[in-house]
């Protein structure tokens, strides 16, 4: 049996991918194939299992959320399939949703599994075959058709797509195979890096702190070029360093300027020093005027910086930058004020390593440029297509990923199908 459509990886990519495809061109023979026991294993996970699928921001300001190149490559994916016409998929089999905080869009079940049952009613549904534990060795093609290979069988099929995430997560079958497939049928991927990750800090004080949590805080570094890369948002200290949304959107800045690529086995780490400014509303000449103008002068200064620290931080906040916490404001010196206004403003720490277990997405993939944007065929193999992590695109957190997931893989459902029928 020769199918039109072989999708490899059944995460959200692959599900939407297949569900797209047969809607397009129903009697089309499509079959997904999935190395696990089941569907959607890492979709299962997101969102600390809450499933953050989308964000619903406008368009214009949802593109400017990734950087030139990757927002011209997704522009046509996005507006091919805007975020109520994705959520009134789901609607259709009656799971509704809530925005939450910076338009973060969540199932009103605040569980993901009511995304991937969803997905798996309509791939029952559209008779779109599956084919569980199926752990794809090799893809090659032979003339105009692929030939993929598992250790016991071979599927031959006139399209393919692949839609096998990134290298994060491996538990979840996320392993890179859809890199080495891409690789042998001559496409080129650029370094594998982990993003969206916690950065690991050897304070030991630090540490004794976790689960202090900070909000609206702007934190920085300098890249390679001296250029200063911020981010703003919450943080959370964490049982090896720093986490939150500030700290995983600013790893992936951080991971592009590191000699880092998981497919090859390298993980060089250079510790970069990061800057937190802990009071992004105020600038340094309003934080000497506090300080200078408080009424109840004999406070000491570690209570006096509760205004703007959690208790139990401003005391190692002091010891880190040599001011006595127990020196009261009256007997502040101007050095020592300095200090504490320069501490609030740039706090630094040094980043030992980044916490690649816990890398929520994959930074780096297929070379954007040998792929149609409009179709997400390959320019250099007919019949070739891409969907989801497996791109070289890399968005922050707050749904902005799951949109790539989907609309990707919704757009290049529509092409192949309408190619395998044209």
């Amino acid at each position: 049996m020769v199918y039109d459509i072989v999708i490899i990886g059944g995460g959200a990519s692959g599900m939407m991918c297949a569900i797209s495809a047969a809607q397009t061109s129903p009697g089309t023979k499509i079959v997904l194939l999935e190395k696990n026991d089941r569907l959607g294993r890492k979709l299962a996970i997101t969102g600390h299992g809450r499933c953050n699928i989308t964000n619903s921001a406008p368009l214009r300001e949802t593109l400017n959320k990734y950087g030139k190149r990757e927002s011209k490559f997704l522009k046509h994916s996005f507006y091919n399939l805007k975020n109520e016409d994705l959520l009134n998929i789901f609607r259709e089999k009656g799971l509704e949703f809530k925005v939450e905080g910076n338009n973060r869009v969540f199932p009103i079940t605040e569980k993901s599994q009511s995304v991937i049952n969803v997905l798996k009613s309509y791939l029952s549904d559209l008779n779109v075959e599956i084919k569980l534990n199926f752990d794809v060795e090799s893809v090659e093609k032979d003339s105009d058709l692929f030939l993929i290979k598992s250790k016991d069988n071979v599927i031959k099929s006139r399209s393919l797509v692949l839609a096998t995430g990134g290298l994060t997560y491996p538990n979840t079958g996320s392993t890179g195979d859809g890199y080495r497939f891409a690789s042998n049928l001559s496409h080129h991927i650029s370094a594998i890096k982990p993003a969206a990750c916690g950065f690991i800090i050897n304070d030991n004080n630090l540490i004794k702190l976790k689960g202090l949590s900070f909000e609206n805080l702007k934190v920085s570094f300098r890249d390679m070029s001296g250029k200063n890369i911020e981010r703003c948002g919450d943080m959370l200290i964490s049982h090896n360093g720093l986490t939150g949304p500030v700290i995983i959107n600013l790893s992936n800045e951080l991971m592009n300027n590191q000699d880092f690529d998981m497919l090859n086995g390298i993980k060089d780490f250079k510790k970069t020093d990061i800057f937190i400014d802990f009071a992004p509303d105020s600038n340094r000449e309003e934080l000497k005027n506090g300080i200078i103008n408080t009424q109840d002068n004999k406070k000491e200064i570690h209570n006096y910086l509760n205004n703007y620290l959690p208790n139990n931080f401003s005391k190692y906040f002091l010891d880190t930058i040599g001011v006595d916490r127990t020196v009261t404001l009256s007997n502040l010196s101007k050095k020592d004020r300095n200090k504490i206004i320069e501490g609030l403003k740039s706090f630094k720490l040094t980043v030992d390593n980044i916490a690649i277990k816990s890398a929520y997405i994959t930074l780096g993939g297929i070379e954007l440029d040998e792929i149609n944007p409009k179709t997400l065929e390959s320019k250099l193999v007919d019949g070739l297509y891409f969907a989801g992590e497996i791109l070289d695109v890399c968005g922050p957190t707050g749904g902005y990923n799951l949109m790539i997931a989907f609309t990707t893989a919704y757009l290049a459902g529509q092409s192949v199908a309408r190619s395998v029928n044209s």
